[in-house]
């Protein structure tokens, strides 16, 4: 054990005295962790409208108190309005173009009242007006209608956004702004006070980790691997190539040591890079008040203590499975251009990971806690969405550490034999 804490110490001491490659494992991940945040939406949005900037939001035949919500509440200025008449949808959809500003990103929400000739807050005034006269079995007609292209990402993104973060919080408004002596009497909805500071970062956070759990876990299982097999290389694959990895095996540390003590520090060093990335991550979403659609990170991403603990014990189970695979690779091949190629490959799946988790619409299903590296990155995807279970994390810890575990003691053994 002494001589692993000695080559544990003399690894991390080599790496951090060394600004450059503290910067590189510390300081760049989070930095391409932010710019895919902000500049991978945009592109999507360009690849899939032809455009870098979110469209504004199109509301036709705005109703009275849907202006004047607008006018009064402050979350609904984080998106733009363009306001028209239901003559110019009309126009458009008579000759198809309602398809192409669809397509460009365009979010249309049109408020109509279900009958010709009465407006839409008319038609919900006389329904409230019906109940308060007992007619409990009236309905309204009044519908507001959302269009936006499913081919577009920020379209589709910034319609569900609007949907939770103003037409929902619009429709409870509606009892109190048109419901006349039926509110009065007392059978409004209940309502909660807008200035409740617990409610409203209760909302920001259910919004933010729900965006964030589609693409933080894959960007953080990229950059971890990007850690673990720079270091890989560093420690072990270019010191094989030199020759001072056999020189080291001649001492009497002995292969086994040697191995555990810089892999130890692999494992530690990418652990804490992870860490690091995650703190810029969660402060940049808390200074991220504008809360745009075109973000990946909105504003109010958070995770209970109990969250951060299986994500903290998920990122050092992932670096070791990830580092046994590098040795691995690294012990296979004999060229130094060969094992590099080799040790870049898996990125190539984490990215192929990364967009399905991005894209799929339904949860994961039982056997995907059991693909070693693959559960790590649904694991942390349920606990941003607060849908995480213990066996999930059991399952991941167990199965995880004792793959990478057999694959150390058949590396280990096989270097022995070398020697």
């Amino acid at each position: 054990m002494r001589y692993i804490k000695t080559i544990y110490r003399w690894e991390m001491q080599r790496i951090f005295t060394n600004w450059r490659k503290t910067a590189t494992l510390f300081l760049l991940p989070a930095v391409l962790m932010m710019l895919a945040l902000n500049l991978f939406p945009m592109i999507i949005n360009f690849i899939s409208t032809g455009s870098l900037t979110s469209r504004p939001i199109v509301i036709v035949n705005a109703p009275d108190s849907f202006i004047e919500y607008l006018d009064e509440d402050v979350d609904s200025h984080v998106f733009n309005y363009e306001f028209w008449d239901y003559d110019k949808l009309t126009e458009l959809r008579d000759n198809e173009g309602i398809q192409s500003v669809v397509k460009n990103g365009t979010v249309i929400c049109t408020f109509w009242s279900g009958k010709n000739g009465i407006g839409f807050d008319d038609e919900i005034s006389y329904y409230y007006t019906a109940l308060n006269e007992g007619e409990y079995h009236t309905e309204s007609k009044a519908t507001v209608y959302v269009a936006f292209s499913a081919s577009s990402f920020t379209g589709r993104y910034q319609a569900e956004q609007f949907k939770q973060g103003v037409l929902e919080k619009y429709q409870d408004t509606l009892i109190d702004t048109l419901g006349g002596d039926y509110a009065i009497i007392g059978s409004s909805l209940f309502s909660v006070d807008g200035n409740n500071l617990v409610t409203r970062f209760m909302n920001f956070r259910t919004n933010a980790n729900a965006a964030a759990s589609r693409v933080i876990p894959g960007i953080l299982l990229i950059l971890m691997y990007y850690c673990v097999y720079s270091l890989s290389e560093d420690m072990f694959a270019q010191e094989k190539d030199r020759g001072f990895l056999t020189k080291l095996y001649m001492t009497p540390v002995g292969a086994g040591r040697i191995i555990i003590g810089k892999s130890l520090a692999i494992i530690a060093i990418s652990s804490a890079s992870t860490y690091v990335t995650m703190t810029v991550m969660f402060f940049v979403s808390w200074i991220n008040r504008s809360n745009s659609a075109m973000s990946l990170l909105p504003f109010g991403l958070f995770l209970t203590p109990v969250q951060l603990l299986i994500v903290a014990v998920t990122v050092p189970v992932t670096c070791f499975l990830m580092t046994a695979m590098c040795l691995t690779v690294v012990f296979s091949l004999d060229r130094l251009q060969d094992t590099i190629v080799n040790l870049q490959l898996p990125l190539i799946l984490f990215l192929a990971d990364f967009f399905i988790q991005m894209f799929r619409s339904t949860r994961p299903v039982t056997f995907e806690y059991f693909i070693p590296l693959h559960n790590s990155l649904e694991i942390m995807s349920e606990t941003f969405n607060a849908q995480d279970k213990f066996w999930h994390v059991a399952v991941l810890v167990i199965l995880n550490s004792a793959i990478a575990a057999l694959i150390f003691m058949k590396v280990i053994r096989r270097q022995r034999l070398c020697r």
